[in-house]
């Protein structure tokens, strides 16, 4: 009886409101490729002995953790939960999109070295996201994400092709990704 006093049966109070959806799935994404780049880094630097096949399926593993579980919540319903998953969608197609155009410059130059620039891609993405969200929003601490993103993409630019890059792709996911995404999670705004 005290617990139906107390709750609101109206479906906006069901519905998280669309900063806490977009936080989980920034949160997501920030803990899945953060973990596929880290494993990366381990298997290139040495530090995890694994023969480099093993390489072959940290992204593949990461693709499909990130949209099962991106499933489940949109799975959770609401406008907003499916407007997120939307957009986030986008931006991972983007990214796909992206690396395969890079596969096929690399495919036309035998020169695969191009397909170290989806990092710095990836990060330039998640800064225009923050940047987008700032701007959309009214919120301006997302600018500082958004920055912090742009600049570790330059970082990992700089490091192209050597095991530092998965490292510092890694740390920019989880400063400018994940703990934002946190952050908005947690929050109880509307």
């Amino acid at each position: 009886m005290t617990a139906t006093a107390f709750s609101d049966p109206s479906p906006r109070a069901a519905e998280p409101a669309l900063a806490v959806c977009a936080g989980r799935v920034m949160t997501l994404a920030g803990a899945v490729f953060a973990a596929a780049n880290l494993f990366q880094y381990g298997v290139i630097s040495g530090l995890l002995h694994l023969h480099p096949a093993a390489l072959s399926l940290s992204w593949p593993i990461a693709l499909a953790v990130f949209f099962g579980v991106l499933a489940r919540l949109r799975a959770g319903g609401g406008a907003n939960v499916r407007r997120v998953t939307v957009w986030s969608r986008m931006a991972i197609g983007a990214q796909i999109l992206i690396a395969l155009a890079l596969l096929g410059v690399s495919l036309l130059r035998h020169d695969f070295s191009f397909m170290y620039w989806t990092s710095p891609v990836g990060l330039v993405i998640y800064g225009l996201a923050w940047m987008t969200a700032a701007v959309r929003g009214g919120r301006a601490w997302m600018v500082a994400p958004s920055l912090g993103a742009f600049v570790v993409a330059g970082v990992v630019a700089s490091l192209l092709g050597t095991a530092p890059a998965y490292l510092a792709y890694a740390a920019g996911l989880i400063a400018f990704v994940l703990i934002p995404g946190l952050s908005l999670t947690l929050t109880r705004q509307a």
